[in-house]
């Protein structure tokens, strides 16, 4: 009989996004459940039991009492060996329950801390949440090294608790999807074929992922370079989009288009991602890219310095410095040369280091020390 194990999340697509390929994997020696905020009562994944509760990401008195209280009896039912969280609001009402209904083992994944770039009472706050977690879990994972050092540093887990997969990344990168491709097609349906030089910023626009630095830069790379262009993909969290559209050189070098699903096609269209974030757990957009043959820019944060190699893979630069960041871009249009071995690296160290195949059995390889009779 196959032990029970649960991976709980907020978001289902968070399943989605990064677990596909565990939960295909530990589905062959675990019965898996999901929980989540599930909507639709159809199974994401076949063959897949999927539990729905109420995760909101805000914090709620009374909804995350509820949320427990449901969880709770859930995991009294359900009798799971196991509860893999992810995410700090599913993470702490996982953990507070799983040691309330003893659950022997209770995991939680690190992917980054709201509370790196806060300050004040609420990034109090919202640290303790993390020291609780840390507290309550009998295991712990970061999907990178820098995070490790910057959660030890900051007294969340003991060290002995906490230790990170292979070479970082929660879920590593399906090759097959991430790719070097003909963008011929796609860069003429986004009026994009005369421009020589694509920066590709993709993700959720928000203040964090420093969307602002990035278009001040890009007015210094165009000023010198004004046949390059700037594509910003993605869903507006902030209220952002106006200030992009008000631009002057909207539509004409500064571009957006809304959230994709096919995000590899933009990566492989792009000379250069950029990714200017004030916090990142690990920046799996980084490793994407590289798949697809783009080098990427980004902040020397922890987390992102662990997907870039700087001056191998990529590069890193001084994280809020609108000039350092400029000077990077402008270097990758002035060294198309240098560029291309930075390109031929990276998808070499994606394919041998970051692979989704790598991450499962690393995954089900750990999931195995820990559950082995």
């Amino acid at each position: 009989m196959k032990k029970k194990i649960a991976l709980i999340v907020s978001s289902p697509m968070t399943f989605k996004a990064f677990y596909k390929n565990h939960i295909e994997k530990l589905q062959e020696k675990y019965d898996v459940t999901l929980i989540a905020n599930f909507e639709q009562p159809e199974p994401i994944f076949d063959g897949v039991k999927q539990i729905a509760l109420n995760l909101e990401r805000k914090p709620s008195v009374f909804s995350d009492l509820k949320s427990l209280k449901e969880m709770i009896k859930i995991f009294r039912t359900e009798k799971f060996i196991l509860v893999h969280s992810t995410t700090p609001k599913a993470g702490f009402i996982t953990q507070i329950a799983g040691f309330l209904t003893g659950t022997k083992f209770r995991l939680h994944i690190f992917t980054g801390q709201v509370w790196a770039s806060q300050s004040g009472l609420k990034r109090q706050a919202l640290k303790k949440v993390d020291v609780a977690i840390a507290s309550l879990a009998t295991h712990l994972l970061a999907d990178s090294e820098s995070q490790v050092e910057f959660l030890i540093k900051e007294s969340i887990p003991v060290k002995s608790k906490i230790k990170v997969l292979g070479n970082g990344s929660i879920s590593g990168v399906d090759l097959n999807k991430f790719t070097p491709k003909d963008s011929n097609d796609l860069k003429g349906n986004l009026n994009l074929k005369d421009k020589v030089f694509i920066f590709l910023f993709i993700g959720r626009l928000n203040k964090d992922k420093g969307i602002f630095d990035l278009i001040e830069s890009f007015e210094i790379v165009h000023s010198r370079h004004p046949q390059a262009a700037l594509l910003i993909v993605g869903s507006d969290e902030e209220n952002i989009l106006p200030f992009i559209q008000n631009h002057a050189l909207y539509n004409k070098s500064i571009f957006y288009h809304e959230a994709t699903p096919q995000p590899q096609d933009f990566m492989a269209m792009a000379d250069v991602l950029c990714l200017p974030s004030y916090r990142e757990g690990f920046g799996t957009v980084i490793i994407e890219a590289s798949a697809c043959g783009t080098p990427s820019i980004g902040s020397r944060i922890y987390g992102l310095s662990d997907a870039i190699e700087d001056g191998k893979s990529g590069y890193l630069f001084t994280v809020g410095s609108v000039e350092d960041l400029a000077e990077k871009m402008i270097f990758s249009i002035e060294n198309t040369k240098k560029l291309q071995e930075v390109s031929k690296y990276g998808m070499q160290r994606v394919q041998e280091e970051f692979s989704d195949g790598l991450s499962s059995e690393l995954l089900l390889g750990y999931y195995h020390s820990i559950l082995a009779d």
